[in-house]
């Protein structure tokens, strides 16, 4: 099915696309119409999965996750390596017995400590995202063709990113650490791998159906793009002392890695203009 649309301002024809998972865990567009048929298929998609042991009662659960955010505030604090029994049970105010109960060694502990920091957060980085790139996808609808609206654009996206930058340094500064911490400590262990790549994939989600909408080429490669400004501001921002951070530094590097990106996004359409 084709309809008539417009990306980067022209009125042209496209094959209407749907952003999601294929059978092989792979975040790609597919045509409208194979939407029905994919349904059945994506739900053999590989999602995030604990490790521990599962439970059934209320109490039982909220102890395994008292047991996990215990874990969590020792990651903020020491690393991942910091992560031991005896330490995530002191932390928790339970018995040592419990921790071991519910993982039966120190990797399933880890790993479902980050499996339940991706689903916090990406729960809490889509909500904000989910807002805000709606708007800006209402946005691109009424945008001309002139470099300057184009380039108002751009400000309008670069602003949106400063603020969520912002917003992360100042409020969730622990959850940042500890996202620095679990993306250095899956480049050596295979099992947080797999959920970084997933965590990944979950923040690119909405900008790349944003980004193809804005007219992006390689959609895909343009949101790893995005996210890595938004990682490299905040690290910058991390590296601040006391929780104090310089937000020019922070303001310019989203405005040039943003600019860079979205530019070679809008440039076709400015340079036929």
């Amino acid at each position: 099915m084709h309809q008539a649309g417009t990306r980067n301002g022209f009125s042209c024809h496209y094959e209407s696309r749907d952003w999601r998972y294929d059978n092989q865990g792979k975040y790609k567009a597919f045509p409208m119409e194979a939407k029905n048929e994919l349904v059945e298929s994506n739900e053999n998609v590989p999602s995030l999965k604990y490790q521990g042991r599962k439970t059934s009662r209320a109490g039982s659960e909220q102890r395994r996750k008292a047991i996990l955010e215990a874990a969590l505030r020792i990651v903020v604090r020491e690393g991942v390596r910091g992560v031991r029994h005896r330490a995530v049970a002191k932390e928790a105010n339970v018995p040592l017995s419990a921790t071991t109960y519910y993982f039966k060694d120190i990797s399933d502990l880890i790993t479902d400590t980050f499996t339940l920091f991706v689903e916090v957060g990406t729960e809490k980085y889509r909500s904000f995202w989910g807002e805000s790139l709606g708007r800006l996808s209402a946005a691109l609808k009424n945008i001309q063709t002139s470099p300057e609206s184009r380039h108002q654009m751009i400000r309008v996206v670069i602003d949106a990113v400063f603020q969520y930058v912002c917003s992360q340094l100042h409020e969730h500064r622990d959850y940042l650490l500890a996202e620095q911490a679990f993306r250095l400590e899956s480049l050596r262990n295979e099992k947080l791998k797999s959920i970084a790549c997933r965590h990944s994939e979950y923040m690119q989600s909405d900008l790349i159906s944003f980004l193809w909408e804005a007219g992006s080429k390689a959609p895909e490669q343009d949101a790893a793009l995005v996210v890595s400004v938004i990682l490299t501001a905040e690290y910058e921002g991390l590296l601040g002392c006391d929780g104090q951070f310089d937000e020019g530094q922070v303001y310019r590097i989203i405005s040039r890695g943003i600019q860079a990106v979205l530019i070679s996004v809008f440039e076709p359409a400015i340079t036929a203009h």
